[in-house]
């Protein structure tokens, strides 16, 4: 083996470690999170993202967590949309990107309607679905 790739394999054991503290991390801090999370292997970011944008939108999570939880499925997720229940534009925008992140070439996706909370929660997010830790510094007025 290359001292060249030791250095890689070494950097990618490393980056999987970090994320996986990080992934525990949230869901200490987040038990609605860590219930859906844990059904899925942590190498699965898709489905960690999905389910961290959706705990994070109260009303949403309320109404679908359920049946996402009991079914492993994000098809309640995709039956609201299709349902003729009013959402407001962020609810719709935290479920479309919820099933974007599980499926992107199924479900696509406009840049996002969020404000505040749910925009940070959506880039945490992003990160969780490529299996990244994310370097952002969150600062409270």
């Amino acid at each position: 083996m290359t001292e060249r790739h030791e250095i890689f394999t070494d950097y990618a054991v490393e980056q999987r470690r970090q994320f996986a503290i990080f992934l525990a991390q949230l869901r200490a801090a987040e038990p609605p999170f860590s219930d859906a999370s844990v059904m899925q292997p942590d190498e699965v970011g898709q489905w960690h993202a999905a389910v961290y944008l959706l705990t994070g939108c109260g009303p949403v999570w309320d109404a679908l967590g359920p049946a996402v939880v009991a079914q492993s499925s994000l098809g309640a997720v995709r039956e609201a949309l299709e349902s003729p229940r009013r959402w407001t534009e962020s609810q719709r925008a935290a479920m479309e990107w919820a099933l974007h992140f599980w499926a992107p070439d199924s479900f696509p996706a406009t840049f996002p309607a969020f404000r505040g909370f749910l925009f940070t929660r959506w880039i945490v997010a992003a990160h969780l679905r490529q299996g990244v830790v994310p370097v952002i510094r969150l600062e409270r007025p």
